[in-house]
């Protein structure tokens, strides 16, 4: 009798743990990653995008309207950089925090920036 209960706690045992470790199996495989990257060279870089791609986005002077973005590679290499139009003198600044995305060529705020290397870009508003 003994050897019977013995043999079913030690079934009961084994399901518990096989059943907790596919569950943390299968908590590990959706987990998502909680932290975003980040670039230690430059660390006001604020990474915009989603864990299948994105880019570094980093506002370097700010000379309001105009402000000098520099666009990286997740791996820290330039992309591109050059001058954007936003707002007017008096509007609030443009941060890092308000872009949106960055398809290539235009930087989304709440419209399209063209980045050029000079500062003639047409304001946003």
């Amino acid at each position: 009798m003994k050897l019977r209960a013995w043999q079913c706690l030690v079934t009961f045992l084994s399901s518990v743990g096989l059943l907790a470790i596919l569950v943390g199996l299968a908590l590990l495989l959706r987990m998502e990653r909680s932290t975003e990257p980040k670039l230690f060279a430059h660390p006001d870089a604020l990474w915009i995008g989603a864990e299948d791609g994105g880019v570094f986005v980093e506002i370097t002077r700010n000379e309001a309207p105009d402000y000098y973005v520099e666009i990286r590679h997740e791996s820290g290499g330039m992309w591109t950089e050059g001058w954007i139009r936003y707002g007017t003198r008096d509007s609030h600044p443009l941060s890092a925090a308000a872009i949106g995305g960055y398809d290539g060529d235009q930087l989304y705020v709440y419209s399209g920036i063209a980045i050029t290397p000079e500062k003639l870009g047409v304001a946003q508003r």
